[in-house]
């Protein structure tokens, strides 16, 4: 019985390792997309995209990101798709 909730204890400590560093896959000048791992702290996450969104967005020249959408794009993999607005 014991043995059977190491694995489980091992598994959530993992997922607290994982960082919740944002990547970007597209910029087009309107929008931006950005992926991040579902297994990190998705508040993190979110507010690391949004952060990471919004420097893109100004160095194309307008001043804000709105978050649009979010989709699975592969294994434990999200991108949110924010629209850069003026």
């Amino acid at each position: 019985m014991k043995l059977a909730i190491i694995p489980i204890i091992a598994l959530l400590g993992l997922t607290a390792c994982v960082p919740a560093t944002p990547i970007v896959s597209d910029f087009n000048g309107s929008s931006v997309k950005i992926q991040v791992s579902q297994m990190a702290n998705q508040a993190e996450a979110r507010a690391n995209a949004q952060a990471k969104a919004t420097r893109i967005c100004r160095q194309g020249g307008k001043q804000r990101a709105e978050p649009a959408s979010t989709r699975t794009v592969a294994d434990y993999t999200s991108e949110l798709l924010f629209l850069c607005l003026g």
